[in-house]
């Protein structure tokens, strides 16, 4: 009699429990719903925040690039031609300048633009540069025979902000003829800026004015929010690194920048 009693005590505890079974279900659908609504909220919203950053980083990579005192140095060389009479290099550095604020203010629309356009705007950069400083340095700008470069994409004028610097920072009070070589190529799935310029060595503290510094600081700065969220958007390592070039003896020989940033193509 007391199995018996057991027996049913033990079917009627099965059928307790099978009834749950339902509910414990519905519950577990239920959280699982709710958290994945909650996660797809969460990615949305980073997502927003990215989009936002970008927008913002991208406005101020523009606004550094036209900024007052690169237009106010390009005009400015404009008028001194004029003062000398010299027409034809006032008009040719004016025909570059406009060319220049077009190209930037077109390629700021887009996030990339291919390889060769990017590099026609540097050269137009530079070549002003150039005309600003009597010709007193040489530039070359060369890419990796392995690479081609009509199927790759880059962000706006990426590499320009070293450039700058280079020029105004390096060359600028450089007595003997200065010279910036600039070299692109692949290495893996990253795409590889080497700039190298035969400067010379200065001390932020001893030579530039607070304004000049502060550019500086700018620049590399901005570049830096640039790459940030390339590496957020691309999961990607895009970094750069600076460093003095040196002969043997230790002896400064200029300043090298290497800028690394993600490989996209053209789809």
């Amino acid at each position: 009699m007391t199995l018996l009693i057991l027996s049913d005590s033990n079917v009627v505890t099965r059928v307790a429990l099978w009834s749950l079974v339902p509910s414990i279900i519905a519950f577990v659908f239920v959280v699982f719903v709710f958290y994945r609504s909650r996660r797809e909220a969460t990615i949305r919203q980073k997502e927003a925040e990215l989009k936002q950053q970008l927008a913002e980083v991208e406005m101020k990579a523009l606004r550094a690039q036209m900024n007052p005192h690169f237009i106010f140095n390009c005009l400015n060389s404009i008028y001194c031609f004029l003062e000398k009479q010299d027409t034809a290099k006032a008009g040719d550095y004016l025909l570059k300048f406009s060319h220049l604020i077009r190209t930037v203010l077109e390629n700021s629309t887009h996030r990339e633009v291919s390889l060769p356009e990017d590099l026609t705007t540097l050269h137009l950069y530079i070549q002003m540069e150039q005309m600003r400083m009597n010709q007193r340095f040489d530039y070359t700008i060369s890419t990796d025979e392995k690479l081609d470069e009509s199927s790759v994409l880059v962000p706006p004028l990426i590499i320009q902000p070293f450039v700058e610097n280079s020029i105004w920072h390096g060359l600028n009070n450089k007595k003997e003829r200065g010279n910036i070589t600039i070299h692109i190529s692949k290495e893996n799935d990253m795409l590889r800026y080497l700039v190298e310029d035969n400067g010379e060595e200065r001390k932020d503290s001893e030579t530039f004015n607070e304004s000049a510094i502060k550019k500086k600081s700018l620049g590399m700065s901005i570049t830096r929010e640039r790459l940030d969220v390339l590496n957020k958007t691309k999961n990607a390592k895009a970094d750069f690194r600076i460093s003095d070039i040196r002969d043997a003896q230790g002896n400064y020989k200029g300043k090298r920048i290497e800028l690394w940033i993600p490989v996209q193509t053209i789809d």
